[in-house]
């Protein structure tokens, strides 16, 4: 562990776009998996919803232009924040699911998380849908006055609109042999479970619930 950490939004400035949508779709995913967590407290919650209010606004604002400083600055605090946040409660079923991806496909990790976290967060909403409410709201595209199912239906619909505006390929267009993906299935189903971050999710899965998912992943 660290004893001291150099945050500076300046050190970012020169990441390429596709650099910066994975990076930052993974501190988002921080901050949601970290905010639902079952290991999640008030002291946690704070900062990840904190991160949300600061990554969502700013993560397509800094993919589209690298040079805006002030985009800049909010996604390396929101960083910050969700890397403390989930330090502390853990993160769940999207970094188990995208680890096996990245290890067998060679998918960079934040965009093997951006590949699950709109599918997986529809699976696990029913596990708690008023922290996924939240979620919402904090990101700006639900109002605290929505119902909690139409705040999650929002939530959903960004998370996919996120994801195309990011340019977030399918495992099919990001060159994945099919055949391949489905002999080695069953395995990263296994890994996934085993990395201990799917228990940690509001809606525990089994094995046949993260094949379902992987399976949605090629196209």
């Amino acid at each position: 562990m660290p004893i001291a950490a150099l945050v500076d939004y300046s050190l970012t400035m020169s990441l390429p776009a596709r650099t910066t949508a994975d990076t930052g779709i993974d501190a988002l995913t921080h901050a949601i998996e970290s905010y639902v967590s079952k290991k999640a407290s008030p002291y946690t919650q704070s900062q990840s919803i904190g991160a949300i209010k600061l990554l969502a606004p700013n993560l397509r604002r800094v993919y589209q232009d690298g040079s805006d400083e002030r985009a800049r600055e909010a996604m390396m605090l929101g960083s910050t924040l969700a890397g403390i946040a989930f330090s502390n409660a853990s993160v769940a079923l999207v970094h188990g699911m995208s680890r096996p991806i990245g290890a067998f496909f060679h998918v960079p990790h934040g965009l093997s998380n951006a590949m699950l976290l709109p599918s997986v967060t529809a699976y696990s909403i029913q596990g708690a849908p008023e922290l996924y409410a939240d979620c919402a709201v904090a990101m700006g595209v639900a109002s605290a006055l929505d119902s909690i199912d139409d705040a999650n239906n929002k939530l959903i619909e960004e998370l996919y609109r996120i994801n195309e505006c990011l340019q977030v390929p399918t495992l099919k267009d990001f060159g994945v042999d099919k055949a391949t993906f489905m002999k080695v299935v069953n395995t990263m189903c296994e890994q996934a479970i085993a990395s201990g971050s799917p228990n940690n999710n509001p809606k525990v899965p089994d094995l046949n619930d993260i094949k379902t998912i992987y399976l949605g992943l090629w196209d």
